[in-house]
């Protein structure tokens, strides 16, 4: 090569690198801004491992004072016993001291509430939350709390499986809002987001038929924590059944290493989930209804209303809309859950939509007044929900008529799984 040519290929590699370090540098200007415009923060795959570890590491070390408890079916839920100054959960499990007979005095209807935080009552005391409400407003009802903040439907239904009918009620509630659609077909929780808490739970997949089969908790053991703990990347094994595992963050060497390949595929990822993946949640700033999430989620109702019906008690869907939902809905615009409402209706599942009862001309004023800084009701928006829904249940109170669901009545055991 001559002195030329090598100068030229000099200036060559120079220029090159000169503009990836550049766009590095753009790069990483562009993921310091976002921080005060994205929700989670775009970080390198080790610092979500590191922040993994750490939290895990807490989870282990709690005792019998924490609210929250590993359970080897449902993943987790809230220690029975527990009490702290904005919580009580009495021996039975349920929120509230009250302890409820085995079964309910004659002229009170008693109501088995199953959900998540909106259900628990999340970001306000026992008192404020909604199915404490209605059982002062109305005292011929029983509202069980057996909320768990992070729940989807999949755990609130295996729990009713094995404990909501103990206590005899002849209304079984299993609650619905926007963010437990994601639910149904996620494994781990840090895989929807990497701040979220190291909790691992069970999930339902749709076979061949289009029957729904439990894929069972793949973490029940605290041995199982403790792996993680020691192995963190090990949790990668997790994403085989998790619709939210992304192997570009995961898996991909150049993640870490650079600026530009971590922004460019954080930003695809978030764009492709919202507009173009076949898969995706929302379609036209609703749910959609072909996403295996949906299917899961409609046929867990199915489910869930033909088990409860097997052991004689009404089942009903309470739909709870979130902050955005109540907003669009009082400007006269369809929401995220009105699909959903939709197909219920089309399936003959008894609900209860309580975005009327926010939409209401009795409900006066601000929209912002009814829900808490975290997104869950306020004591405001609670006393909303109580006065609706206890007017409904009541209004229910009579016989149910039983149909023939199509699916099996018979609350799933722990079985094999076919791969996808």
């Amino acid at each position: 090569m001559t002195p030329i040519s090598q100068r030229r290929a000099l200036l060559c590699a120079l220029a090159v690198a000169l503009t990836i370090s550049a766009i590095e540098g753009i790069s990483l200007v562009v993921i310091a801004l976002s921080r005060g415009v994205l929700t989670e923060e775009i970080r390198t795959t080790g610092a979500v491992f590191r922040e993994q570890t750490r939290r895990i590491k807490r989870l282990l070390e709690s005792d019998s004072s924490d609210l929250l408890a590993l359970d080897p079916l449902l993943g987790w839920r809230y220690r029975a016993g527990h009490r702290d100054a904005a919580n009580v959960i009495n021996d039975q499990g349920l929120r509230g001291a009250r302890r409820y007979a085995r079964r309910p005095a004659p002229g009170v209807l008693r109501v088995a509430a199953l959900g998540d935080s909106f259900v628990y009552g999340s970001e306000v005391n026992d008192s404020a939350a909604w199915p404490a409400l209605t059982e002062r407003l109305f005292p011929e009802l029983e509202v069980l709390n057996y909320g768990v903040g992070g729940y989807g439907v999949d755990q609130a239904y295996l729990r009713f499986c094995t404990e909501g009918m103990a206590l005899s009620p002849q209304i079984v509630i299993v609650s619905f809002t926007t963010d437990d659609l994601r639910r149904v077909v996620n494994v781990y929780r840090r895989f929807i987001s990497n701040r979220e808490l190291p909790l691992i739970k069970p999930r339902f997949l749709l076979d061949s038929r289009g029957d729904l089969a439990l894929l069972p908790n793949p973490a029940p053991h605290r041995s199982d924590y403790e792996r993680y703990e020691r192995e963190p990347r090990a949790v990668i094994e997790l994403g085989r059944y998790d619709d939210w595992y992304e192997p570009a963050i995961y898996r991909e060497p150049l993640y870490d290493y650079s600026m530009t390949v971590r922004l460019l595929s954080s930003f695809w990822i978030r764009v492709s989930r919202r507009y173009f993946a076949a898969n995706r949640l929302f379609r036209n700033g609703e749910f959609n209804p072909t996403s295996s999430a949906f299917r899961i989620q409609l046929a867990l109702f199915q489910q869930f209303a033909a088990a409860t019906e097997r052991a004689g008690a009404r089942p009903i869907i309470a739909v709870l809309p979130d902050r955005e939902s109540v907003m669009q809905a009082r400007r006269g615009r369809r929401t995220f859950l009105t699909p959903l409402v939709e197909t219920l209706a089309a399936h003959g599942l008894e609900y209860v939509d309580v975005t009327r009862a926010f939409v209401d001309s009795t409900a006066r004023g601000d929209a912002a007044d009814w829900f808490m800084p975290g997104g869950h009701y306020s004591p405001a928006g609670n006393a909303i929900v109580a006065r609706w829904m206890g007017r409904e249940l009541l209004a229910r109170s009579g016989p149910h008529p039983m149909g023939d669901r199509g699916v099996s009545a018979t609350c799933p055991t722990e079985q094999s799984v076919a791969a996808r």
